[in-house]
């Protein structure tokens, strides 16, 4: 009887060190579920950005381990993005205060240069946007600018002034003309912001020495731009054009889709099911080869069959770039190589050889309003190509600044243009010899002080999907 009572209090004892032993698991499985802070508060978008980049960003493994998710949002995604990471940016839709401005609600883009030969700064307008504030004032390609906001440019302020112009909802312009090696100031702009549409092609075909060459200029990589350029692809291939100079030196991206759908315009032999892109991403996502025809058909925008009637077929283009070349237009020049030879002059491309897509709060109800596009993916084409995040550079160089007045674009005396009419034509380019250099003591273009197209193509970024 003895025994039996001295296992029974074992037996409880058992029970009751059980019994504790799971409300102390218990309680220090509350300790760790995550706190749950007030909808809208740091905390909580700061804990839901974190959540969302430990499993998409392209560097989740090296996020920092204790971050301080009190910091204001934008602060709290800059600090914890990795020290590789260029390009990655945090906003709120149609909030000004959180959106990085740019000339483009101006309606123009210009750089600032100084001359070789003195102290002299001046600005040149390198683009103005249809019917925007810009053009509705009479701005032109290649207009001089001696003043903004009535202070005289110099080396000094260059970069103060732009900053100016992007803080402002209205501005000053000052106008010069260069007559007989002198400069004289014109007139005085007022621009304000408006609203700009997406902008059209500029395209042509040139008849130059029994060769019918096209030639094709758009501004970005938006939804929707394939399928819009099918009329003059249509046109191209009925005029029998034999070369296609492509321009893009202003073209900071936008969409992979569009630019597997104009690629499938352009390269012969193709077909829906060829390789065309590859996304290297992190564990989660791991690698992923994409087709041409997939990739291009994505945006639901094209049908890959009405691409294939407009199929040029060509064996080589000629595509111009700068440095604000970037994005999607990389992808353009990297991504043809498989498929065809590929002509680059002007300029080295910015260098974005990374692909994201935007990441927001998908809950019901939304309880955050921040959308972000982090890195995502590494790019590389058909035959594992990449990796060029210094830029792609041209197989002809040329500077377009060197030559001014800068002409409208597919002017056949463009400087870039000139240069692939004369590849094409058999015929070799004086590559260097600027209108500047028959103007003895003329304004000849030196260091380059600032420059707005560029410095938007910084802030661009290739989309693609998840």
């Amino acid at each position: 009887m003895k025994k039996r009572s001295t296992h029974l209090k074992r037996t409880v004892y058992c029970c009751a060190y059980l019994i504790l032993l799971l409300i102390i698991l218990s309680s220090c499985k509350k300790d760790k579920k995550k706190p749950d802070y007030p909808a809208g508060s740091n905390e909580n978008i700061n804990t839901w950005i974190l959540d969302s980049l430990k499993r998409y960003y392209y560097w989740n493994e090296q996020l920092p381990a204790d971050p301080n998710i009190g910091l204001s949002p934008k602060d709290f995604f800059n600090s914890v993005r990795n020290g590789a990471d260029r390009f990655s940016y945090i906003n709120i839709p149609n909030d000004a205060a959180t959106v990085i401005p740019n000339n483009r609600n101006f309606g123009f883009d210009y750089v600032t240069v100084s001359d070789q030969n003195s102290t002299k700064i001046i600005g040149i307008i390198k683009l103005v946007l249809k019917d925007s504030p810009a053009s509705r004032a009479g701005l032109k390609r290649g207009d001089y600018i001696s003043k903004i906001n009535g202070k005289t440019l110099t080396s000094a302020n260059a970069q103060t002034l732009q900053e100016e112009i992007l803080s402002s909802d209205r501005f000053s312009l000052g106008m010069a003309e260069l007559n007989n090696n002198t400069w004289t100031d014109t007139r005085t702009i007022e621009l304000a912001k408006g609203v700009i549409l997406d902008q059209k092609e500029i395209s042509k075909v040139m008849e130059i020495n029994g060769k019918k060459i096209g030639y094709l200029y758009f501004l970005d990589f938006n939804g929707g731009l394939a399928s819009s350029l099918g009329a003059v692809f249509s046109n191209f291939k009925n005029e029998g054009i034999s070369n296609l100079i492509l321009d893009l030196r202003y073209n900071s991206g936008g969409q992979v889709s569009e630019a597997a759908a104009i690629c499938a315009m352009i390269a012969p032999n193709i077909s829906f099911d060829k390789p065309f892109i590859t996304y290297r991403g992190n564990k989660n996502g791991g690698t992923r080869t994409e087709s041409i025809g997939t990739a291009a058909t994505f945006d639901r925008t094209v049908n890959f069959n009405t691409l294939l009637q407009q199929n040029l077929g060509l064996s080589s283009v000629y595509i111009l770039s700068t440095a604000a070349t970037a994005s999607a237009s990389e992808v353009m020049i990297n991504n043809l190589k498989p498929f065809i030879q590929v002509i680059q002059i002007g300029e080295k491309t910015r260098g974005k050889d990374e692909a994201s897509f935007r990441i927001f709060d998908a809950r019901n109800p939304k309880q955050v309003n921040w959308e972000m596009h982090p890195i995502i993916y590494k790019l590389f084409n058909a035959q594992g190509a990449g990796n060029y995040s210094a830029g792609i550079a041209p197989d002809v160089t040329e500077n377009e600044i060197n030559t001014l007045p800068l002409l409208p674009f597919g002017d056949e005396a463009d400087p870039l243009v000139k240069v692939a009419i004369a590849r094409i034509t058999g015929k070799v380019a004086k590559s260097g010899i600027s209108l500047n250099a028959k103007r003895s003591g003329g304004f000849q273009s030196g260091n380059i002080l600032m420059d707005s197209r560029v410095q938007s193509a910084q802030r661009s970024m290739v989309i693609t999907h998840r």
